[in-house]
C-alpha cells in the first residue's frame, strides 16, 4: 500500500482525481486504509463538503463510505435523498447512532414492504416505536433485523420487545419460520406459554433451532405428554435433542448397546444447532466409556464430544487414535481454542508426547501437523521451532494464538541473527514483515527501533493488522484478558513514543492532534488525554461513540474526554439522548448528583449506560433512581425491554424496589441479565432471584430444572441459603460457572455440602474463587479437588468428614487447599 506523503505529491495535478478513485473504489470495497488516505478521499472531495448537493444514485455509490464521514454530515442529509438509496445503505455497516440518525429521517415515510429492506438500519429504530407495531408489521421488521449480527449475538432492548410481542400472540406457532433467527434471544418463559401447541405441530417444531433450555423444556413438555414419543423415538426428534435427558440416553445405549446403534445416537446429536450442554456431554462420555469398542467410535464423537474427555482418558489413546484425534481437531480448529487453557496445554502435551514430537528440534513437519495447536506445546518445545520454516511461513503463524510465554519466544526468534537480527537495524520492509508480532517485543526493545521507521502511516497499519487478527476467528477464541492488555500497552507505548508525546526535548516538534480516522485506524485510549480534548469539534463529535466504547479508557482519559463533552453540549442535565447514547465508559466520571439527573428517556440512552461494568455503588442507585425519574415509571411498571436495557443499573435498586418489579417482565428479561457480571450485593440478588418464584413466572424454586438455572444465570447465585442447600444433581447441572463464582464465600461453605460440590462439572469447579476456597471445610475441600483432579484416590464419606487421603500420584501433585489451583496447572485431567 502506497504511503500517504507519497501520493499527496500529486495534489492538484491531474493524476491525483485517478488516485482519489482509487482510494474511493479500495473503501468502497471495504478495504482497510490507513487514517491519511482515507483523508484523501474524504478531505478532498468537494462533494462530500456539501451533503445537501449529492444525489440519491451518488449516495447509492458512495454509501460505505457514510460511516466515515461521521454524524454531523448524515443530519445534514434529506429523506427524499435517503429513501431511494435505502438498499445501499441498509448493505452499510453503520454504527447504532448513525443508523438512529437515518431511521429518524426514513422512520415516517417507510412502507410496510421497505421495513424488510433496513438491513443494518433496523439497529436505529427506536424500541418505543417498535412496540407499537402489530404483528405483521413486526414480522416484516424481523426479517431486516435478523439481518444484523450484533442483533442475533447480543441480548438488545430491540431483540427483546420483538421476540416478547411476537410470543405473546397464540399465532406464533405459525410463524416460526419468521421468528427463528431470533429465537436464540427469546426468553424461556414465552416459550413455557406455547409448549403444548409447539408439541401439536411436532413436524415443524423439530426444525427449528432452539437454544438448550428451550429444547429442554419443550423435551420434558413431550416426555410429559408422550413419553413412548420420547423415550423410544428420540432420535427423530430433530433440533430437540438438546433437551435429552441423561436417563433416556442411559436406557437406550443398555437396551441397544450394539456399534450401529451407538453411532446413531452419536450422530444424531453431532448435527445438534447448539454446543451440548456439558452435563449432556458428561452423561454421554460415561455411558460410552463402558464400551469395549470405544476406540472404534472417536470419528463418530465429533470434535465437540471428543474433546469433552477427560486428558486423562485421551492420555491413553494409542498412537493411531491420536492421529485421528489430531486431524479431527485441526478440521474444527474452534472448539480447541474454547476449551480452558490448562486443558489446551494438558492434551497438546499428551498428543505431542503419543506422536514422538519431543525432540531435539520442533521440524517443520511437526509444527504444521499440529496446525491451530502447535503455539500450545511446551515452551521448551516451541522454543526449538524450526527457524527457516518460522521465516518462510511468517504471515501463517501470525494468524495463530499465542500466550504470554510464547510472545515472550517469537520475540527473542524475531532478533536473532539468522532471522530478523537486532531490532535497530531493522528496516521499514522488515517491519512490515514482521507485523503485529512487532507487539510481542519487550517496551526497552520497542524503544530502539529507528523513529524514521514510525510514521503515523506504518504505526496505524501496525494497528490494523493486529485487530484483523482480534476480529477474526482465532482472535475472538484467543482473549486471555492479561495477554490483551499486555498488547494493548505495547500499542500505547509505541504510538505515544514515535509521535512525540513521550518525548521531554524541548526541541521535539509538537505532538499531532489525532482525528477522527486516526481514533478509527489505532484506538482512542492509546491517545493522550490532551490529544483527545483537542480534537477539533467535528472530529470529536464524530468519535465520540468509539470513545465511549473503548474500554481501556484511563480516568484521565475519560476525565478530559468528558469535559469536551460538557463544553460542546452544555450541562448533564441538558444532554440529549443521542449523546448519552454514545458516553458509554466515559459516564463513568460523572459524580452520582450528576448522574441522577440524566435524561434517560429512551432506552438506547439506558442501555449505553447499563452496559457499562464498571459504576460504584453510589453511581448505580442514582442511575436508577434517573431511569425512574425520566420515565416517569415506577420499579413495577418497567417492562422487560427496559429491564435488558438497565443492565448492570439493576444492581442500583434497592431491595425494596426490587421487590415491587413486576415478577413476569423480569422472567422474560433474566435471559439477558443473567448473563452480566453482576455487582448486586447478596441481598438484593436474593431479593432478583425470588421474584422468579412467583407461580406467573417458574415457580417455587423447588420445582426448577436445569433449563431455569441456565436461563437465571448468575442470578442462581441469589438463592436463599435453605433453597441452595436442597439443590439436587439436574439442578446443580444449570448453574453458570460465572454464577458459582458469585455465590458469597460464606454462603458457599455453609449452603453447599461436600456432596453437592461432588457433582460440580470441570467449569464449575474451576470457577470457584480462592475467597470461597479459604472458608470451605477440608472435606468440602477434597471433594472439589475430586472434580478438578479424579485420578487421585481418595475414599470419601461424605455423610461425615474425611476418612483420610490415601494418595497414588507423584508428591508434586499433593497440594491441596489454597494451593488448588497450582495442582489444576500441572496435574489436572480435564
Amino acid at each position: 500500500m502506497a504511503e500517504p506523503a507519497d501520493l499527496l505529491a500529486y495534489n492538484n495535478t491531474e493524476a491525483f482525481r485517478v488516485i482519489q478513485d482509487t482510494l474511493m473504489n479500495c473503501a468502497l470495497k471495504g478495504i482497510s486504509m490507513p487514517s491519511q488516505l482515507i483523508s484523501i478521499v474524504l478531505r478532498n472531495s468537494p462533494e462530500l463538503q456539501t451533503p445537501s448537493s449529492l444525489t440519491s444514485d451518488r449516495l447509492t455509490e458512495i454509501a460505505p463510505l457514510l460511516p466515515l464521514v461521521g454524524g454531523a454530515f448524515l443530519q445534514r442529509l434529506t429523506a427524499s435523498q435517503l429513501l431511494p438509496a435505502l438498499p445501499a445503505l441498509s448493505a452499510t455497516p453503520f454504527t447504532a447512532a448513525q443508523a438512529s440518525i437515518i431511521m429518524e429521517k426514513l422512520y415516517p415515510t417507510l412502507t410496510q414492504g421497505q421495513l424488510q429492506e433496513l438491513g443494518s438500519l433496523a439497529l436505529g429504530m427506536k424500541t418505543s416505536t417498535l412496540m407499537t407495531f402489530t404483528s405483521d408489521k413486526l414480522l416484516s421488521f424481523l426479517k431486516a433485523f435478523s439481518q444484523s449480527t450484533k442483533a442475533l449475538d447480543l441480548c438488545s432492548q430491540q431483540a427483546n420487545a420483538i421476540t416478547t410481542k411476537l410470543w405473546g400472540f397464540p399465532e406464533v406457532v405459525d410463524w416460526l419460520n419468521n421468528v427463528e433467527p431470533l429465537l436464540n434471544c427469546t426468553p424461556l418463559i414465552s416459550v413455557l406459554r406455547r409448549t403444548r401447541p409447539l408439541l401439536n405441530n411436532l413436524s415443524n417444531t423439530i426444525t427449528k433451532k432452539w437454544n438448550t433450555q428451550q429444547a429442554q423444556e419443550i423435551f420434558t413438555e413431550l416426555l410429559s405428554t408422550n413419553p413412548n414419543e420420547a423415550k423410544q423415538n428420540f432420535l427423530g426428534l430433530g433440533t430437540l435433542g438438546q433437551g435429552l435427558t441423561c436417563k433416556i440416553l442411559q436406557d437406550h445405549f443398555r437396551a441397544n448397546p450394539s456399534p450401529s446403534s451407538v453411532r446413531k445416537v452419536l450422530a444424531f446429536l453431532r448435527h445438534q444447532p447448539n454446543l451440548l450442554h456439558t452435563s449432556l456431554k458428561k452423561c454421554l462420555v460415561e455411558a460410552i466409556s463402558q464400551f469395549e469398542f470405544l476406540s472404534e467410535l472417536l470419528e463418530d464423537l465429533g470434535v465437540e464430544i471428543a474433546l469433552s474427555m477427560p486428558v486423562s482418558t485421551i492420555k491413553k489413546f494409542a498412537a493411531d487414535e491420536m492421529d485421528t484425534l489430531r486431524k479431527m481437531i485441526i478440521q474444527e480448529p474452534h472448539q480447541f481454542l474454547m476449551l480452558s487453557k490448562t486443558k489446551q496445554e494438558l492434551l497438546v502435551d499428551k498428543i505431542a508426547q503419543r506422536l514422538g514430537m519431543y525432540t531435539a528440534d520442533f521440524t517443520e513437519e511437526e509444527f504444521q501437523s499440529l496446525g491451530i495447536m502447535a503455539p500450545f506445546v511446551m515452551d521448551e518445545i516451541f522454543i526449538q521451532v524450526d527457524r527457516s520454516f518460522f521465516l518462510t511461513n511468517l504471515d501463517a503463524l501470525k494468524e495463530l494464538c499465542y500466550s504470554g510465554s510464547k510472545m515472550e519466544i517469537v520475540a527473542r526468534i524475531l532478533q536473532e541473527p539468522g532471522v530478523f537480527g537486532p531490532v535497530p537495524k531493522w528496516n521499514k520492509t522488515t517491519i512490515t514483515q514482521v507485523g503485529r508480532f512487532i507487539f510481542f517485543l519487550p517496551i526497552n526493545v520497542l524503544e530502539t527501533i529507528s523513529p524514521d521507521l514510525m510514521t503515523v502511516g506504518r504505526i496505524e497499519k501496525l494497528f490494523m493488522s493486529q485487530r484483523q487478527w482480534a476480529q477474526g476467528g482465532v482472535g475472538i477464541l484467543c482473549s486471555d484478558q492479561n495477554d490483551m492488555k499486555a498488547i494493548f500497552d505495547k500499542q500505547q507505548f509505541v504510538l505515544q513514543l514515535f509521535l512525540g508525546f513521550l518525548k521531554m526535548n524541548p526541541s521535539s516538534s509538537t505532538p499531532i492532534v489525532p482525528t477522527c480516522e486516526m481514533l478509527h485506524t489505532t484506538a482512542p485510549s492509546v491517545w493522550t488525554s490532551s490529544s483527545l480534548s483537542s480534537m477539533s469539534s467535528s472530529a470529536f463529535s464524530n468519535c465520540l461513540e468509539l470513545m465511549g466504547k473503548d474500554s481501556y479508557l484511563a480516568f484521565f482519559q475519560r476525565g478530559e474526554v468528558l469535559k469536551r463533552v460538557k463544553k460542546m453540549y452544555g450541562p448533564v442535565s441538558s444532554l440529549s439522548p443521542s449523546v448519552v447514547a454514545q458516553l458509554g465508559v466515559i459516564a463513568t466520571e460523572l459524580t452520582p448528583e450528576e448522574l441522577n439527573v440524566l435524561q434517560l428517556t429512551e432506552r438506547r440512552s439506558i442501555a449505553a449506560m447499563g452496559a457499562v461494568k464498571s459504576w460504584s455503588s453510589k453511581q448505580l442507585a442514582a442511575l436508577f433512581s434517573a431511569v425512574l425519574n425520566s420515565t416517569k415509571q415506577s420499579p413495577n411498571q418497567l417492562d422487560s425491554s427496559t429491564l435488558v436495557a438497565v443492565g448492570h443499573i439493576i444492581c442500583g435498586a434497592k431491595t425494596t424496589e426490587i421487590k415491587l418489579l413486576n415478577n413476569v417482565e423480569f422472567s422474560k428479561a433474566v435471559l439477558c441479565l443473567g448473563r452480566l457480571s453482576l455487582s448486586c450485593s447478596e441481598e438484593q440478588l436474593q431479593a432478583l432471584v425470588e421474584l422468579l418464584s412467583h407461580s406467573l413466572a417458574f415457580g417455587p424454586m423447588s420445582s426448577w430444572g436445569t433449563d431455569v438455572f441456565m436461563e437465571i444465570g448468575v442470578l442462581a447465585a441469589g438463592l436463599p441459603d435453605i433453597a441452595m442447600s436442597a439443590l439436587v444433581q439436574q439442578q446443580i447441572e444449570g448453574i453458570t460457572p460465572m454464577a458459582i463464582s458469585m455465590i458469597s464465600p460464606q454462603k458457599f461453605a455453609v449452603a453447599l455440602n461436600q456432596k453437592q460440590i461432588s457433582m460440580f462439572s470441570y467449569e464449575q469447579a474451576a470457577a470457584v474463587t480462592q475467597q470461597q476456597i479459604s472458608v470451605l471445610s477440608d472435606v468440602q475441600r477434597t471433594a472439589l479437588d475430586m472434580v478438578l483432579t479424579p485420578w487421585v484416590n481418595r475414599p470419601v464419606d461424605f455423610r461425615g468428614r474425611s476418612m483420610g487421603l490415601v494418595l497414588s500420584v507423584n508428591p508434586s501433585c499433593l497440594i491441596f487447599g489454597l494451593l488448588m489451583q497450582l495442582v489444576v496447572l500441572f496435574c489436572s485431567n480435564t
